[in-house]
């Protein structure tokens, strides 16, 4: 006859037994309904796809013959977003307004201004995506909250839908916005940005006086990658001696004004390298045939990166042949190797 458990030992490894077992029935269920419902949702979403893509294709490309468009269920609202999204990024002209006015006939700018407030994170960026592309003005008040908000992606693709909505107003709103979020790449804002690029030259020209160091840097490179030019005044303030090694590299780079050739030839001898090399850089494309000295003095520069930008900037000169530049190599022995590479990129022998 078995006696029950009575060390208490032996019943809490039983006890402790019985519930890692009933934790792992009830894992097992759970991941069986999550792998359940999203078989399911695939299901659905290929059915909806074979039915509504070969329709909202003959809308846009035989728009005159085109059968009826299908009845919208219940619920299919957020599927036709999905895929008439995805459309929408590889048509442009005609075929997008086509598809955009198949989807105002079906009421989706209402069902995308709902997603913007009440949706998940996927469904709110496909109502994102769509106020973009619809160029809804209603959604305006959602997508600045969006563009504001702390998560990445919904904010920078709120701010895209801006400027597609209205240009000008979102350049007002978003360059505050643009120099203070890290998270925003430089690169890709300045690509969504190129339609309000006027209104960011003015406004850039206003405000960069008045930015902080972090700020000031970010605004920089904006105005880099939008290929804004700057006024000289607002840059030839920046083009100090005291201002951070980050800030002197952005100016110079956008100082590609004959009227800033002098200031920037100053640089040559700043005490940070990166400054120099940027300065010789520069002096590539602004120099003069009495500029000559000072840059070929930078092939002795103590920094291998100076000296190769110096070698560089030489051989881009229009004034300055071959046989010019392989007199150098005489004069100054540690940048023979560069000078003798230049050469060789650019054919001169």
């Amino acid at each position: 006859m078995s006696r029950p458990l009575s060390d208490p030992y032996l019943i809490a490894a039983f006890w402790t037994g019985v519930a890692a077992f009933l934790l792992t029935l009830t894992l097992v269920g759970v991941i069986v309904f999550l792998r359940v419902r999203l078989r399911l949702r695939e299901r659905r979403w290929d059915r909806f796809v074979a039915v509504w893509r070969p329709a909202l294709l003959a809308a846009i490309l035989d728009p005159g013959s085109a059968p009826p468009l299908p009845d919208l269920r219940p619920g299919e609202s957020v599927l036709f977003l999905r895929l008439w999204a995805y459309l929408q990024e590889s048509l442009r002209g005609d075929a997008a307004r086509l598809l955009n006015e198949t989807a105002l006939r079906l009421r989706i700018d209402e069902t995308a201004r709902a997603l913007l407030v009440r949706g998940s994170r996927t469904e709110r960026l496909q109502a994102v995506l769509a106020a973009g592309y619809l160029r809804d003005a209603q959604a305006w008040e959602a997508l600045v909250a969006t563009a504001r908000s702390s998560d990445s992606l919904l904010s920078v693709n709120a701010a895209r839908a801006l400027v597609r909505i209205n240009p000008l107003r979102a350049a007002n709103g978003l360059l505050p916005l643009v120099v203070t979020r890290a998270d925003w790449d430089i690169g890709r804002v300045a690509g969504f940005l190129a339609e309000a690029r006027q209104a960011f030259w003015l406004l850039m020209a206003k405000t960069i006086p008045l930015l902080q160091l972090q700020e000031l840097q970010r605004a920089l490179l904006l105005a880099e990658a939008l290929r804004i030019q700057l006024p000289e005044a607002t840059l030839a303030r920046l083009l100090q001696p005291e201002q951070p090694t980050g800030v002197l590299q952005a100016a110079l780079r956008l100082s590609d004004s004959p009227g800033l050739a002098e200031q920037v030839l100053r640089f040559l001898s700043h005490p940070e390298a990166a400054v120099r090399e940027q300065a010789v850089l520069q002096m590539g494309r602004l120099s003069t045939p009495s500029d000559l000295p000072a840059l070929t003095g930078m092939l002795d520069d103590p920094a291998w990166p100076v000296r190769m930008a110096a070698a560089r900037a030489l051989a881009s000169l229009p004034f300055l042949g071959s046989s010019a530049l392989e007199a150098l190599e005489q004069d100054h022995p540690q940048a023979v190797d560069m000078l003798r590479q230049v050469r060789a990129e650019r054919g001169l022998g």
